[in-house]
C-alpha cells in the first residue's frame, strides 16, 4: 500500500511527468563536441568577429553574463576586433527566437550565435523546444554553415532541484538532444551557480550585498545580481571558451536530415509593410522610443478601433503577431480562414509597464490561409487581470484604452 501510495504520489506533485523524466539528461558544466572552429580561427587570423546574444531577460541584461564575456573577448584576444549583435529579449522563449532570428541576428552575418533560452522554455514540452531550437541551428547553417553556435544553460528556482537530483531540466535536455545531434558545444552557466549553493557558499534569493560568503545569486529566484549570479555564469562561459580554443577543425557544419520534422526552420518574421492594413493604422512611437527593445522593433502600428483590419495571406501551418503590450492594450479577434474567431488578450498580469511580446497559433492545417485581425469590443477588467500579481490601478486614465499596437506578423 505504501509502495502505491507513494507512485501516486510521483505522478500527481513530481515537478515532472513520467513522460518527460524519460527525456530527462545528466547535467554536466560543458560539452564541448565539435568545438567552435570558425570563430577562434578569425580571431587568431586577427579579423573582425561578431558574437551574438539570442535569448531572454538574463541575457539581455546590461552588466551581466552578455555584457561580461563580450568585455572579456575584446580584453583576451586583443588582436581582433569583436562587434556585438544583440538580440535578448525579456520574457521570450525559443520558438519566438526562431521567429524572428532573421530579422535579429541573421541579417548581420553573425561569426558566433549564443543561445539561451533554457529558463524562458520552462514549462514547454521537450518537443516543443526541440522543434524550435533545431529551428534556430537549421536557419543559421541555411545561411552559413560556417557560423559556430553555442547553447548557454541558465536556470531558475523551479529547475534548481533537476540540477540537485544530477539532471538538466526538461528545457535543457531537449537542448542538449539538439546540440548532441547536430554536435553544438554546450556549457551549463547554472552548473557552477548549483554547486555554490549546494556547498552553501550562495543562496538563492535574497537581498543584494554581499560577494563573499554566502553570496546572494539573485533577488527573485531568476534573474542574478551583476557582482554575484551573473559573475557566475560569465566566468564559467570564460572557462569553457578558453578550452574550446583547440577543439574542432575547421570545416563546413554538417546540415543533417531534420530531427524533428516540425521544426521552426520555415519560421519568420513579416514586417509590416509586406501586409494589407485599412488606414486607419497610424505609426506610434511612444511605446518604442527609449524601451529595451526599441533596436528590435524599430516600427509600431495601433488602432483601438473596432472597425479597422489587418489582413494577411500565407502559406504553412502557424500565425502570430509581434506586438506591445501594457497599461492601454487591449484584446484581439483574430479571423483564420472560414473559421469563428479567436479572442486574444494582449493585456496580462504584468501590463503595468510596456514590453515587447508575441503570440502564437499553431496547428493550422498545411495550406495556405488568410487571416484577419482587429480590436476586439470586449473591455476586458485590467484591474481583476493586474490582480493576479498583487498589482494595482493607480492611474485610471493610463488603463482606459483598448489598444493593438502591432509589430509584425509571425508566419511558418
Amino acid at each position: 500500500m505504501r509502495k502505491l501510495l507513494f507512485v501516486l504520489y510521483s505522478v500527481l506533485f513530481a515537478p515532472d511527468t513520467i513522460a518527460q523524466t524519460e527525456t530527462l539528461v545528466n547535467s554536466v558544466e560543458a560539452t564541448y563536441r565539435a568545438g567552435l572552429p570558425h570563430f577562434f580561427d578569425k580571431i587568431q587570423k586577427g579579423q573582425a568577429v561578431k558574437v551574438a546574444y539570442l535569448g531572454g531577460s538574463i541575457t539581455r541584461a546590461d552588466h551581466g553574463w552578455r555584457t561580461k564575456t563580450f568585455q572579456w573577448l575584446q580584453s583576451n584576444y586583443p588582436q581582433a576586433q569583436f562587434v556585438e549583435i544583440m538580440a535578448a529579449i525579456g520574457g521570450t522563449g525559443s520558438d519566438f527566437g526562431a521567429y524572428r532570428l532573421q530579422n535579429h541576428v541573421l541579417q548581420y552575418a553573425p561569426d558566433l550565435v549564443f543561445v539561451e533560452f533554457a529558463v524562458n522554455d520552462n514549462g514547454k514540452s521537450a518537443q516543443d523546444v526541440k522543434e524550435s531550437m533545431e529551428g534556430i541551428v537549421r536557419q543559421i547553417w541555411q545561411q552559413n554553415r560556417s557560423i559556430d553556435i553555442c547553447f548557454v544553460y541558465t536556470f531558475s528556482r523551479p529547475q534548481l532541484e533537476f540540477y540537485q537530483r544530477g539532471t538538466f531540466p526538461v528545457s535543457a535536455s531537449a537542448m542538449e538532444g539538439v546540440a548532441d545531434y547536430y554536435q553544438i558545444p554546450s556549457i551549463s552557466m547554472a552548473f557552477p551557480a548549483v554547486n555554490l549553493i549546494a556547498e552553501g557558499k550562495m543562496v538563492l534569493q535574497g537581498k543584494a550585498g554581499s560577494t563573499t560568503d554566502p553570496m546572494v545569486f539573485s533577488a527573485d529566484g531568476v534573474h542574478p545580481f551583476p557582482e554575484t549570479g551573473h559573475k557566475v555564469y560569465a566566468d564559467a562561459v570564460k572557462k569553457h571558451l578558453i578550452q574550446l580554443q583547440s577543439v574542432g577543425k575547421k570545416g563546413k557544419h554538417k546540415l543533417k536530415k531534420a530531427l524533428m520534422p516540425n521544426n521552426l526552420e520555415k519560421a519568420s518574421l513579416l514586417a509590416l509593410d509586406k501586409i494589407e492594413k485599412s488606414s486607419g493604422w497610424p505609426r506610434v512611437d511612444s511605446v518604442v522610443v527609449g524601451k529595451a527593445y526599441a533596436s528590435l522593433l524599430t516600427s509600431v502600428i495601433a488602432s483601438d478601433d473596432t472597425s479597422e483590419y489587418i489582413k494577411v495571406r500565407f502559406k504553412g501551418t502557424s500565425f502570430g503577431i509581434v506586438d506591445v503590450i501594457g497599461p492601454s492594450s487591449g484584446q484581439i479577434r483574430v479571423y483564420i480562414d472560414n473559421e469563428p474567431p479567436r479572442y486574444i488578450n494582449r493585456f496580462d498580469e504584468y501590463a503595468t509597464y510596456y514590453r515587447m511580446n508575441y503570440t502564437i497559433i499553431n496547428g493550422l492545417k498545411e495550406g495556405n490561409h488568410e487571416v484577419t485581425i482587429k480590436v476586439s469590443p470586449e473591455k476586458l477588467d485590467k484591474a481583476l487581470i493586474l490582480q493576479k500579481r498583487n498589482n494595482k490601478i493607480n492611474n485610471p486614465k493610463l488603463y482606459e484604452k483598448q489598444f493593438l499596437y502591432l509589430g509584425g506578423i509571425l508566419v511558418k
